[in-house]
Formats: C-alpha cells, sequence, structure tokens
C-alpha cells in the first residue's frame, strides 16, 4: 500500500493506532489515539510511551514487555487487555493488538488499540446479575451480535445469549444444558491458527476455571453434520463471588469467519500467482495446480484435460495421504474415455458453467457406480461435497478442475464455488501459456535438431566427437546460430563448423542456407577457402546483412587443410598436453567482398587432437568473468591424450559446473583425431613443423 493510501486509512480508522521505536518512543499517533488518550498528535510524537498512556503501577511491566518483544523472534504478534491512563488520570481497560516488524534494521511495534470499558462494565453487571442484582440484564445480551456463554467451575452452561444459541443450533437454553459442554464440543472439528487440532482444555473459560491465564483464541471450526465451517475469536473473563473466588467463566464468542475466509482467499491467491507463474513446464504446471488448493481449500484436487474432440487426455490427482492417491490410481481404471456430455465433467466441459453438489449421498455414488468393486472404492473416498469449475482458454472449455472435500467433513456452498471459479480462471491461464510454452519448445527443439546432422558419420583414418549445448531464454529453449555438417566429397571429407548472427527463426533460415549452400558447393570445390568464398557470396547476394563465421576443414590421412571466415582459431592438442593454436583466420561471411580465407596445410600426427569451437564455449559466463581461452586451454591440457568423446565430455561437464544463472549463447564444439594404430604411438612419432602458435598456460 502507498504511505499516503496508509496515511488515509489512519486519519479514518475507527481505533486507536500507535507505532513505537524499539525505545518505547512513539512514532505515529493517529486522530482516534489522540481521542481516546486526550494527547493530540504532536505532543505525543517523540514522547515515551510508558510516561504517557501506561498506569504507574504497570510501567516496568511494560518496558519489560517492551525488552522481550524487541528480542523475540519476528514478526511477533499479541494480542491482550490492559488498562491504559487518559490524560485526565482516568484508568480504563484496552484491548491492545500488537505486530512487531524489522524495518531498516530495526525493530518496530504497531499497535491497534480498543477501549474495552463499556465490554468490562457489561461483565461487571453479569456478575452482578448471577448474585441477584440488576435484574433483566439478560435481555441486553440477548440484543448483542456476539454470542456470549458463562459456564461454572464445574463446567454446566448456566447462561448462553440468543446468537450463542443460534450458532449452536440449540433452540432453548434448556436444549443446551441437556447436552454437556464435552459433548457440544465434541460436535465440530477444532483446530487452531496454524492447523493444530484443539482439545476442550484449550477453549480460554476452561484454562480460565483451571486457574490457568488464558489470552483470546481464534480456532476454526467445522460441525460434523453440516459440514459448515467458521472462524471465530474466543475472549473469556472470570465471575467472582464477594469473596473473590473465581465460581464462573463468561466467553465472548466473536465470528470472523468472513473476514479471515476473505483474508486466507486473498493469501492463496497471491500465492496461487506465485506458484502458478514460477514454471513454463506443461506437466509441472498441471501438478502445481492440483497442489496448490490441498489441502487448504479441499482435500482433494483433480485436474482433467481433455483434447479437440473432447476425449480424455491427461489426469493429475493432489491428495495429501499417498494411499489415497493409490485410491485415486484404482479408481481412474473404471473411467470411460469418452465423457457424457450431459453428466458431470461432460457437462460442465459443455458449458462451460460450473457446479456445486453441497452433499454426495450414497444413492449419487450407487447411480454413478460400474460395479460393486467401483462402488466400493467410491464409497472409500468420503465424498461430502464436491466443485467443478471449467479451465477456459479462448472461448472454450479445455479442462475442468474437481475439488473434493471429504474427511475434512466441510461441505462447499455458492460462496466456494465462486472462488473455485477464480481459481480455475487463473490455473486455466498457466495452464494454457505452460502448453504454449511447452509447444515452442517442441518446435523449436525440432528445428534445433534439423540443423544438425542426424549422426555423426565414421570417416575412414578418424575418430570424431561433437558436443552441442542449445541456449535457453528462461525456461525456453532458443533455435540458436551454432551448427556443424559433414559432406563427403572426392578430396575426402569436409567438416563445417558456424555460428550465425541472431536467434530463432532467422537463424534458423541462415544456419539453413548455409550448410545446404555448403553440400552442394562441397560437390565440386575441394578447396576449404573455395568453399566459404561460395557462400559469401551467396550471403551478400541476400536481403539485408547476414554474417555468419566459420571454419571449413578438409581432412586428409594425417592432416587437415583449415579455412577460417573470422572463426575462433582451431587448436591442436598433443598428448604431452601442448596446444598450439591455428592461425588461419579470415574475413566474416557475407562482409566482404575482395581478398577472402586461405586455406592452410596443418598436419595432424597420432597422438594429437584437432579441436574446434563456437565461442559460446569461451563466453560461457561465470560468477565473476566469462571461461574465456586460458581456462579452455587448461582444461585441454589436463585431458590430453583423452580420446575425443572423453574429452568433450570433460568439457560439458566443465562448463555446466562454471556456468551461473541461464544459458545465454548455444555452444558447439567438434574433437577429431587421427585413428593411428597403436604401433605408430609406439614406434615414436615425429611432428612436421609448421606454423601455429604454442599457447602457454600457467
Amino acid at each position: 500500500m502507498r504511505a499516503e493510501s496508509t496515511e488515509a486509512v489512519l486519519q479514518i480508522a475507527r481505533n486507536a493506532f500507535v507505532s513505537l521505536d524499539g525505545t518505547g518512543r512513539v512514532r505515529e499517533w493517529n486522530p482516534r489515539a489522540a481521542e481516546l488518550f486526550g494527547y493530540p498528535r504532536e505532543e505525543a510524537i517523540g514522547a515515551d510511551l510508558a510516561e504517557l498512556i501506561v498506569p504507574p503501577a504497570y510501567r516496568e511491566r511494560h518496558r519489560a514487555g517492551l525488552r522481550r518483544a524487541i528480542d523475540a523472534e519476528l514478526p511477533l504478534t499479541r494480542r491482550l487487555i490492559v488498562e491504559a491512563l487518559r490524560r485526565d488520570g482516568r484508568e480504563f481497560p484496552v484491548e491492545v493488538a500488537i505486530t512487531a516488524v524489522r524495518e531498516a534494521d530495526a525493530t518496530v511495534l504497531h499497535a491497534w488499540i480498543v477501549d474495552v470499558s463499556e465490554r468490562q462494565q457489561l461483565l461487571g453487571a453479569l456478575e452482578a446479575q448471577l448474585r441477584g442484582r440488576d435484574p433483566g440484564f439478560g435481555e441486553i445480551l440477548d440484543a448483542l451480535a456476539e454470542a456470549v456463554t458463562i459456564r461454572d467451575s464445574n463446567h454446566h452452561i448456566l447462561y448462553a445469549n440468543r446468537a450463542a444459541l443460534s450458532s449452536m443450533g440449540f433452540a432453548s437454553l434448556a436444549e443446551m444444558q441437556r447436552q454437556p459442554p464435552q459433548a457440544i464440543f465434541a460436535d465440530y472439528l477444532v483446530h487452531d491458527e496454524e492447523g493444530r487440532e484443539l482439545t476442550m482444555d484449550s477453549i480460554p473459560s476452561v484454562r480460565l476455571l483451571a486457574g490457568e491465564p488464558a489470552e483470546p483464541l481464534v480456532l476454526r471450526t467445522i460441525h460434523r453434520t453440516t459440514g459448515e465451517l467458521k472462524w471465530e475469536m474466543l475472549k473469556a473473563a472470570p465471575l467472582h463471588d464477594s469473596d473473590g473466588r473465581t465460581v464462573a467463566a463468561v466467553t465472548v464468542i466473536e465470528d470472523i469467519t468472513r473476514e479471515r475466509v476473505a483474508e486466507l482467499r486473498d493469501r492463496f491467491m497471491a500465492r496461487a500467482s506465485e506458484t502458478l507463474m514460477s514454471s513454463l513446464d506443461y506437466q509441472e504446471t498441471l501438478r502445481n495446480v492440483a497442489w496448490l488448493a490441498v489441502p487448504e481449500i479441499a482435500d482433494w484436487c483433480a485436474v482433467e484435460l481433455v483434447d479437440e474432440r473432447g476425449a480424455r487426455q491427461q489426469i493429475v490427482v493432489a491428495h495429501r495421504d499417498p494411499a489415497k492417491l493409490a485410491l485415486a490410481q484404482r479408481l481412474r481404471q473404471f473411467e470411460p474415455q469418452d465423457l457424457h456430455p450431459d453428466r458431470g465433467v461432460g457437462r460442465v466441459l459443455r458449458t462451460g458453467v460450473s457446479e456445486l453438489y453441497q452433499d454426495i449421498s450414497d444413492q449419487v455414488l450407487v447411480a454413478a457406480a460400474a460395479d460393486e468393486e467401483h462402488l466400493g472404492l467410491l464409497r472409500s473416498v468420503g465424498f461430502r461435497s464436491v466443485v467443478l469449475a471449467p479451465l477456459k482458454a479462448r472461448g472454450r472449455a479445455f479442462g475442468v478442475m474437481t475439488l473434493v472435500n471429504a474427511e475434512s467433513m466441510r461441505r462447499f456452498d455458492d460462496e466456494d464455488r465462486e472462488f473455485a471459479e477464480q481459481v480455475a480462471a487463473r490455473a486455466a491461464i498457466a495452464v494454457e501459456n505452460a502448453r504454449l510454452a511447452t509447444d515452442r519448445r517442441l518446435t523449436a527443439s525440432t528445428l534445433q535438431r534439423s540443423l544438425l546432422p542426424d549422426l555423426v558419420p565414421r570417416i575412414e583414418g578418424w575418430n570424431v566427437a561433437t558436443l552441442y549445448r542449445a541456449a535457453r531464454a528462461a525456461a525456453e529453449v532458443e533455435v540458436g546460430g551454432d551448427f556443424y555438417d559433414f559432406y563427403r566429397s572426392e578430396g575426402g571429407w569436409i567438416v563445417l563448423l558456424g555460428d550465425v548472427t541472431g536467434k530463432g527463426v532467422e537463424a534458423a533460415a541462415l544456419t539453413s542456407l548455409v550448410r545446404h549452400g555448403a553440400r552442394f558447393l562441397s560437390r565440386y570445390e575441394h578447396s576449404p577457402s573455395r568453399i566459404l568464398a561460395g557462400l559469401n557470396e551467396a550471403l551478400r547476394e541476400q536481403p539485408g546483412l547476414w554474417l555468419c563465421t566459420a571454419l571449413c576443414i578438409r581432412l586428409q590421412h594425417a592432416e587437415a587443410i583449415i579455412a577460417s571466415a573470422g572463426h575462433p582459431p582451431a587448436l591442436v592438442l598433443r598428448d604431452d598436453g601442448r596446444v598450439r593454436e591455428i592461425g588461419a583466420i579470415g574475413p566474416i561471411l557475407g562482409a566482404w567482398s575482395g581478398r577472402g580465407s586461405v586455406d592452410r596445410i596443418v598436419p595432424i600426427a597420432p597422438d594429437e587432437t584437432l579441436f574446434l569451437y563456437t565461442d559460446g564455449v569461451i563466453d560461457t559466463r561465470g560468477g565473476q568473468e566469462r571461461f574465456g581461452t586460458r581456462a579452455l586451454t587448461q582444461l585441454l591440457r589436463r585431458h590430453a591424450g583423452r580420446p575425443p568423446e572423453d574429452l568433450l565430455s570433460e568439457l560439458e561437464a566443465e562448463l555446466e559446473r562454471f556456468q551461473v544463472g541461464g544459458q545465454a549463447d548455444d555452444t558447439a564444439a567438434l574433437a577429431l583425431r587421427p585413428a593411428a594404430p597403436p604401433s605408430a604411438v609406439a614406434a615414436g612419432l615425429t611432428h612436421p613443423g609448421g606454423r601455429g602458435r604454442t599457447l602457454s598456460v600457467s
């Protein structure tokens, strides 16, 4: 919320609002606080709150509590009733809701304060009536919206106002008194705000009568028979006899269902948005949708999708009990492949309108069962209530989200159905986006594979290995510009490794042009530099600026003829760890019209490996720097003498370890090694001299 919005809320708030710093001094003081305590804002700001509104007898206790709040684990929330002091010296009871949070490395306490002196007077009058004074007070209690009950030290219900009787389903006090409090409590499933099951000993009035402190308690109840859910806040106060002994306890029960459900749904939708946006993987998104609802809004959740013909395509089921998931798997065996258009899921798909089944009777299960085995499985689910909500995109329902309540005993109502529609609508967007993203990834992967040879050919006299790592944009595979290919020609095998500019469809088109152009040229051109020259002319004839770096190599016995067009230089790795760089640099394809690349004859001995790579290898991003040629050379030296496929496996593993974040650029590498017999190596090798730079690595 923006600062001006917050200020506006505080100005009109019916409750006093006070903020304190860690020393107990006032930071914020709204108009209601000024009205309640008698101090204007300008006088209160900066003052010590203890000196301002805490009675002298309680100031040390207040300061000790403040220190505990500062030292406690944050965020901290407390609710309590204390005595406060007005400017005119009058003391009065207030209810304080405190939250301690961290702001700018300091602890700040925010407090909403409510005058409860009228409530205390009410309880005093009620106590007087119990002692035989002030007749007629019961009529006042019956006018309250809050439920009020009184139980004695033996846990007998002495009194319940009309709101309490109505809330608990009794026609009269006499009817309620005929049922022990323990039996009334047993009619409900009762949990606290954290979902922990509560016993009757946790109820504030019971704690008071046992001589224990009893702070206000927020609890969630579900009536076992009606399935009605309620959120309630229970507050209790003792009643004393003339000797000061506790003889009874008054409980005020405030129904906070509407506020709490709205709050929880807002939190759920915020969390749902975050969860559903966390992945563009289709299968993971389906699982996220199903598990999102369990167990917070339903005991079971099933997400069912259909194809264009309306046939079942996929079902994902969520339940926190693994045994129940096994049960769901067995139930799926009884489901027909084709959905009935006028029943349940089929009707929701056809109409696009959600459906609510508040009560699933046994007759409904009997009618739905295919046989006795199926009926037994349906009964074991324990269906209580069901909501079916359509998943819709582009005006068509493509799936249904089914919410089922069973063991929680809760019944869905119309508000639950409307909420399920909101969840389903958000889920449908996420599922559809994930489906489209998955389709795009599949298309990109298929297109990318089409730009590389299906198989690495067997080249006589050479051992060849390849590596390709596709770049990713977020969670999607991009069609990249790195490529390699092999062509058989009369003069020997031609190897082409290149990197076109751009990504996506344009890169795919350019790659296809270069690869197929090289294949055509290799049929009548044996010179790598002439092949590159032909490719350069083809790119220059295209509209716009189409650029490509490339290495073109003709493999012959014990040597390679290399021509380069603006590409990172080839490396020759000797088994003793020496690495030499083959300086055969020429202009980039598509950008020159004069002197082009030249052929360079490079002898490759049986104990050497020719290593080719694209700039994606050395540009791989780490935490502080890029991988670079130095790290590449070090890796090659460490694994000198390894077979080509092992060498590239080590490179891929090292890049995975080094990389931080997503892969920004695609990567290609080739390793080619003469397939010399072991006897040639054992006899001793000579390495013909030639131009090349030996790389030293410290």
